[in-house]
């Protein structure tokens, strides 16, 4: 090969590798930190998973049998750790952190949603999948489906 050849073929190597470089980075910086999924049928009646060294995500089964309250609380934690997805301590009814069956069947919220955890510089997303519901109202309960919480800590 002429060295004009090899000169072009060492750029055009250089190239390839600074283009995955950045292709691999922006790919990074758009990928959650963690994830968790579970069945909306599943058995627990608590589900935990470290987040990072000061926080914890903890969702718990209603005693009804009808949804999962889903938290992120700071550690050492106990049942009745603050709430972070919270956007206030002030806040009382249903909140997007809630997944229960009526919700779905009402379309209370939507099934992405994206909160803030109060005083932290992370995000959780909590998507339901394939949903199927019975009953109505108060009384409706999950036959199926998939929750897939995302925690990514913000640029």
């Amino acid at each position: 090969m002429k060295p004009q050849g090899i000169h072009l073929m060492k750029k055009l190597v250089y190239f390839i590798i600074l283009y995955w470089l950045i292709s691999a980075n922006a790919g990074a910086q758009n990928r959650p930190d963690e994830a968790l999924s579970f069945s909306l049928t599943d058995g627990r009646e608590v589900i935990t998973q470290d987040i990072n060294e000061n926080l914890l995500l903890r969702v718990i089964k209603d005693s009804s049998g009808g949804g999962w309250d889903i938290r992120v609380v700071n550690k050492p934690s106990n049942i009745h750790s603050e709430n972070l997805l919270y956007h206030s301590v002030d806040w009382h009814g249903p909140y997007p952190s809630q997944i229960y069956a009526w919700q779905v069947v009402e379309k209370y919220f939507p099934n992405e949603r994206q909160l803030h955890v109060r005083g932290y510089d992370y995000d959780v997303k909590i998507s339901l999948k394939n949903t199927v519901t019975d009953g109505q109202g108060r009384n409706a309960r999950f036959v199926s489906g998939s929750v897939y919480i995302l925690w990514k800590r913000k640029p």
